[in-house]
């Protein structure tokens, strides 16, 4: 392109630009016609010797560069030049529509560029050229009425609805509708305009089944969710393709607030059941959503969801064993039966998986389902008298440990004066770890047995004693192994005589292992 040509175009300089017609066709590098530069740089209007459907390398008219930028006025120029120009109103019609018509490479035309600038009177200006057209989806599914919606435009919104006179209802990517980008962009003002307009779309799931609502819930979008249920109330009980509806997606994701909309507009959606026969509460422990499978057992008024079974026989309690999870809510619930069978005839106690520490969280789980008698609290309590006086005794003993290191410490003069003499050998730092760890195990211990002391909720004793007893376990085996690769860090000198320390000293770990696999099974 003409240089001087080039620069009028970009200086705005409309009139310089009138004196270059022999030239007003040569092309940029990517193909933009003079009219392409001014629709996307002049202001004040376009020649009317220009051609105005001429398309760039990326088959874009210099409308859709116009319509891209916003530009209101290049845009009527472009459009109120064929009519200049033709002396029938059909042929200057036919020359417009030609030009709204036309696509790009990614399918859009001057009205899908235009969603993107949120400018009513660009899209009244294009859409009352050709109203009776049905601007389809372009290349990524996304049709105008879509976009606007995607970006929360309320006005661009309410001037397609009001202008188009062809059906809105085409789906957009992933067969969602222009409803489903509204309650996605989370505003409210496009939501109710589409929903006046196009009421039927509140039910129209997309490629996964999933409506409006269920989006909602899933983003816990708490005001959209009370927006659609006020304008139809059934749309809770619609079910995607795994037959999940609106509350099991909140369920799976513990989404508090859409859960507590939901349920308080349709209390009786929670009867409802997916593909595998779960209910909501089944749903809200299978996805680890401890608060959302609280808030159910708060807020449902069916108790049936508590010992309610799926196609395979589990109660939600099953679920909860076979998690390892700990919901006090549904354990202390008083229509719990612990005693039902799935279909391999098995209490929830019965499937807690192996390896984990199954006698306590069995224990624990029958405490708080039945309470603890004066007879259980008081085994609990001599019990604990002699676990404290073995994690106090760690306690003491790996602390003064700490400060009387093995080897000594360097007492000639110099920076390294009262340094540890061993710092440099790896079993030495592998009995400051083992120690330190062996300290804080056995002082959690002691403040877990503290704690039980002034906290007298019978139903937690158990809890505390439990998780104090591990610590306890474990504070042990570290105290041994800091034991021996401490004894070893002073006798490395002597290799025979650390190694037979070493295998004397691990002996006692087969029968601690034996033990605790006895109690961890």
């Amino acid at each position: 392109m003409d240089p001087s040509l080039y620069k009028a175009i970009m200086e705005d300089d409309f009139n310089q630009v009138r004196g270059y017609k022999d030239v007003l066709m040569q092309l940029t590098p990517n193909k933009n016609t003079a009219l392409h530069m001014a629709a996307q740089y002049v202001s004040r209007g376009v020649n009317e010797t220009m051609s105005i459907t001429i398309v760039n390398s990326k088959g874009e008219t210099p409308l859709h560069i116009a319509a891209r930028e916003g530009n209101y006025r290049v845009v009527k120029a472009l459009i109120d030049g064929p009519k200049a120009i033709q002396g029938e109103v059909e042929s200057f019609a036919g020359v417009v529509k030609e030009m709204l018509r036309m696509t790009n490479k990614k399918k859009n035309t001057p009205l899908h560029e235009a969603m993107k600038t949120n400018s009513p009177i660009l899209v009244s200006l294009l859409l009352t050229e050709d109203p009776e057209y049905s601007y389809e989806a372009n290349a990524a599914g996304e049709t105008p009425l879509y976009l606007a919606a995607e970006r929360g435009f309320e006005d661009v919104v309410v001037e397609i609805l009001k202008t188009c006179k062809v059906p809105l209802l085409d789906k957009g990517p992933d067969c969602r509708t222009a409803l489903h980008a509204a309650v996605l962009s989370n505003t409210q003002g496009t939501t109710t305009r589409i929903l006046e307009r196009l009421p039927a779309l509140i039910k129209v799931g997309d490629q996964r089944g999933w409506t409006p609502l269920h989006w909602a819930a899933h983003f816990n979008f708490m005001w959209r969710v009370r927006q659609l249920l006020n304008f139809d109330r059934s749309v809770a009980y619609i079910k995607d393709n795994e037959g999940m509806a609106a509350i099991h997606v909140a369920a799976s994701i513990g989404a508090i607030s859409a859960i507590k909309e939901i349920i308080s507009r349709c209390p009786d959606c929670d009867e409802l059941v997916d593909n595998k026969g779960r209910n909501v509460l089944h749903m809200a422990i299978h996805c680890r959503q401890k608060e959302a499978a609280e808030c159910i057992l708060k807020h449902c008024p069916s108790s049936n969801l508590i010992n309610e079974e799926d196609e395979d026989g589990n109660t939600p309690l099953h679920m909860l064993a076979s998690t390892c999870q700990h919901i006090p809510a549904l354990i202390k619930h008083p229509k719990l039966d612990m005693k039902v069978l799935n279909k391999q005839n098995l209490t929830a106690l019965d499937i807690i998986p192996p390896y984990t520490f199954k006698r306590f969280a069995t224990t624990e789980i029958t405490i708080w389902q039945e309470k603890p008698t004066k007879e259980d609290i008081s085994e609990i309590h001599k019990a604990t008298s002699s676990h404290l006086i073995v994690a106090t005794l760690i306690a003491t003993v790996t602390f003064a440990a700490g400060f009387t290191l093995p080897g000594g410490f360097n007492g000639n003069e110099g920076p390294d004066q009262g340094m540890a003499i061993l710092t440099k050998k790896a079993a030495f730092h592998a009995f400051v770890i083992f120690d330190t760890i062996a300290n804080l195990l056995s002082l959690s211990a002691v403040f877990l047995y503290f704690i039980m002391a002034i906290n007298y909720a019978p139903e937690r004793l158990f809890y505390y004693f439990a998780y104090a007893a591990l610590l306890t376990m474990f504070s042990v085996a570290a105290m041994v192994v800091a034991f021996v690769t401490g004894t070893y860090a002073v006798l490395s000198h002597s290799l025979g005589l650390a190694i037979a320390i070493c295998v004397i000293g691990c002996c006692f770990f087969i029968p601690y292992f034996y033990h605790a696999g006895k109690l961890f099974k």
